[in-house]
Formats: C-alpha cells, sequence, structure tokens
C-alpha cells in the first residue's frame, strides 16, 4: 500500500495566509519562484547576514504503511535525492522502541513536488538491507558477544542506519550507529563492503572487550546511540564526510565541547582528515544558554569541498508526548573547514583549531507555528537548482514511528508511547549564502 499525504497546513500549523513581510518579500522576488503560491506562508530571517525562507512543506501520516506492510515511521533519521529519477532515499533507523522491536532496516524511495508550496510526499518503494551473503539485517541491539561486527546470536548482522548518501556510480552508502561502520550497497539493498572506522570509534570497556550493545560499561569510543549521524560524499565523488552526534566516550561524550568530523578515501576506506566540529552553547538567535548534552549533530551536505551544511538540534519539540517543549534548536550551519587543524597531522583535539561555523537558519525562526515540529530534524539534503549565492534544501524529520498502533512484520504492535502521533514532516528551504570572510 503506497500512501503520502497532501495537507501541508495541518502538519505544519500553516494557515494558508499571506506573510507580513509581504512589503519585503516583493524586493526579493529574485530569491523565489515568480509563480511561487502565496497560500504557504513565508518567512524572512536575516542571520548571519543571510537569509531564509520556506518554499514548501508536507508530511507523512504516522499511519502510513509501505509495500512490505510495515508502518512508514523514522524515515527523517537520514536523506539523499537521487539525480537520476528525481527521487528522495529516506532511511528509517534501527525502528520503533530503541532497538527492541524486531525491524528490518531499510531505505525508502520518496517522491516530493519540488515545483509547488505542497511538497505532496508519497512512499513509492521500501527496499531492504541485506548482508553480504544477502540475508535480511535486523535493527535490534546486537546479542553476540563474540563478533567483532554488530550480530545477533542467530547470526543476522545488526544495522542501526543514520545517514545515506548516493555515489556517483549509482550506489548508496549507509551509516551505521552500532559498529560504528560505513557501509556500501547495491541499490536492490545487497552490501557492496563494510568499511571500518578508525580503533579510536570503536566502543570498549574497560577490560579492552568491544562492546556493541546498550551498557553504561564503555570507557572507549562511540557513546551507547551516539555514532556516525550526519554524512556526505564531497563534490570530487572520491571522499565522504561523518560527523558523530556527540564526543567519544574518552572525550567525555555528550559533556564534550566538540565532536568529531572525520573524512575517508572512497577507494582506499582510509581516513584522510579528522577535524574538531564545535556545539553550540547558546541557542541560535536567542542566545538563550542550552545544556552540552542537550544539542547533538544531526546530518550533513556538501556545499563544496571544504564547506559543509551541518544540521544540529535540541531534544525539544513533538516527542509523542501530550506535554512537551516547544523547538527551540533545530539549525543549519555552515562549517568551514579550511582553516581547522588536521587532527590526524597535528594533535589532539583539545589543541586543534576547530572548524569554524556560520549560522544559516533556525528552523523555528522561519516557521510560522514551532510547536508543531517534531523533535528530531535529522535529514537535510541539497536540491536543485544550484547557485553560488544561495542554497536550496530539503530537511526531514524522524518522527521515531509516533503512532498507536505499528505493523511490523505482518503484526501489530500496542506503541503506547506514541500519546501523540507524529507525522513524517517535510520542508524546502532557499537559504542566502553568506559571503566567505
Amino acid at each position: 500500500m503506497h500512501q503520502g499525504a497532501h495537507g501541508v497546513h495541518p502538519a505544519t500549523g500553516f494557515e494558508g495566509k499571506a506573510s507580513q513581510d509581504d512589503r519585503l518579500l516583493q524586493t526579493r522576488r529574485k530569491i523565489v519562484k515568480p509563480i511561487l503560491s502565496l497560500l504557504l506562508s513565508l518567512v524572512l530571517i536575516q542571520s548571519a547576514r543571510a537569509e531564509a525562507l520556506v518554499l514548501a512543506a508536507g508530511s507523512i501520516p504516522s499511519d502510513a504503511r509501505d509495500n512490505l506492510g510495515d508502518t512508514v515511521g523514522g524515515l527523517g533519521s537520514g536523506i539523499a535525492h537521487d539525480p537520476e529519477t528525481g527521487l528522495f532515499f529516506c532511511i528509517p533507523d534501527r525502528g520503533a522502541g530503541d532497538g527492541t522491536i524486531d525491524f528490518r532496516p531499510r531505505y525508502i524511495k520518496v517522491r516530493l513536488d519540488l515545483e509547488g508550496d505542497d511538497l505532496n510526499p508519497q512512499v513509492v518503494e521500501s527496499v531492504l538491507f541485506r548482508d553480504e551473503q544477502g540475508r535480511e539485517m535486523s535493527g535490534l541491539i546486537p546479542d553476540d558477544p563474540k563478533s567483532e561486527i554488530p550480530k545477533l546470536k542467530d547470526g543476522r548482522t545488526c544495522l542501526d542506519p543514520e545517514a545515506i548518501a548516493t555515489a556517483p556510480d549509482g550506489t548508496l552508502y549507509v551509516t551505521d550507529e552500532y559498529g560504528p561502520l560505513l557501509y556500501q550497497f547495491a541499490r536492490d539493498g545487497k552490501m557492496i563492503q563494510r568499511i571500518e572506522l578508525p580503533e579510536m570509534f570503536r566502543p570498549r570497556r574497560a577490560d579492552g572487550q568491544v562492546d556493541f550493545t546498550n551498557t553504561d560499561k564503555l570507557v572507549h569510543g562511540r557513546a551507547v546511540n551516539q555514532g556516525p549521524e550526519g554524512m556526505c560524499l564531497l563534490p570530487d565523488g572520491k571522499s565522504v564526510v561523518l560527523i558523530f552526534q556527540s564526543g567519544l566516550m574518552q572525550e567525555g561524550a555528550s559533556k564534550s565541547p566538540t565532536t568529531n568530523l572525520l573524512i575517508l578515501d572512497l577507494e582506499t576506506g582510509k581516513p584522510t582528515a579528522l577535524y574538531a566540529y564545535p556545539f553550540s552553547k547558546v541557542v541560535p538567535e536567542t542566545n538563550e544558554p542550552q545544556d552540552l548534552d542537550k544539542v547533538s549533530v544531526n546530518d550533513l551536505a556538501a556545499l563544496s569541498q571544504t564547506r559543509l551544511l551541518v544540521l544540529e538540534r535540541d531534544n525539544r519539540g513533538r516527542n509523542g508526548s501530550l506535554d512537551y517543549p516547544a523547538a527551540r534548536n533545530k539549525a543549519v550551519w555552515i562549517a568551514d573547514l579550511s582553516m581547522a587543524t588536521n587532527i590526524l597531522d597535528h594533535g589532539s583535539a583539545a589543541t586543534a583549531r576547530p572548524v569554524a561555523k556560520t549560522l544559516l537558519f533556525n528552523l523555528p525562526s522561519i516557521v510560522p507555528d514551532p510547536k508543531r515540529l517534531a523533535a528530531k530534524w535529522e535529514g537535510i539534503v541539497i536540491v536543485p537548482p544550484l547557485h553560488p549565492s544561495m542554497v536550496t534544501v530539503v530537511m526531514t524529520a524522524d518522527n521515531d514511528f509516533l503512532t498507536p498502533i505499528l505493523h511490523i512484520g505482518g503484526k501489530e504492535v500496542p506503541f503506547p508511547r506514541a500519546q501523540d502521533s507524529v507525522e513524517s514532516q517535510f520542508f524546502k528551504i532557499r537559504a542566502s549564502l553568506p559571503e566567505k570572510p
């Protein structure tokens, strides 16, 4: 069953009224398509000499189901755009229930209408990921203590996918938070290769034992559920960039003021650069203090070989509870690597010059009703038209499968955490790029 959504307004809180900034918009018509319908409320912000506006929005209902009969949820964990078909490839993470429900990891092909003000998302097809032997993978927490990669005792490989990118050769790269690992898959979901990350990221206990489970015994490597959350290929198609949701265990985990941005050579799988990316200590624009352990990095998109878009977020917003704090920080930053210290060559994160960052926009500031925003905005991808002074992106949120009754593997599974059903939300946003300093 293929399902989508036509109603932008219920999902976003947009009331279909003209923006209060109409006079300002008249002087900036070149930023948007002349045929853009003003049924969608457009809001401009000034931020670091940049302007941003919402061009379109849309959502997929929380109870939608895919061609496999499963609930369509979590698909905002990562997003990629396929230039050949025009489709978007979205990935749910390990599934509902934080790795306790046996969900088959997959990527979901979604059609978006980029021409109007209603993205009208339509689920086209789900494609299951399979290991090198062709076996389906599992989102369950690994339970095989003897395996050197995340596995279940029944032999299935565990996968917690968090980011996806399309390669020039048509294959897909997907990050795994359990490992942490980087996978290459064919379009049919079959694994091509598994790329291991440097030892510094490998989760270990104090006794040196590798441990992929959700444990409080880790002292080394990625923190629990804090792996390579964001990823993109650089424009040359030869390198891939990964960024971790928080610092490593040996760096203080979620208390660390920086996280790790890693660049790998795709031909060799070897690291070529490692940078310290600093978290924001205040909420963008309002400058309200925010705890480091309440903010995380969630996705990347490449503007150039040295400039990236970085999606950061707090944990506020619609989260399944009827009483939730409104979103404050769902910010997109421009990260400039050109002057940052490559830690692989020089020292440690503590003494390195971090990545420079400039605010592009903060999502709650450019939508009419931030209270309607989902909590987990985790996917961003650049879409045409490309222009040296502006960028157009599609953003999407992980709804955490928040619907009262899940359909997983042919079974109905009650999900009492979903007091509030949260739809899968999408925005198309255009922003002017600030001049390089």
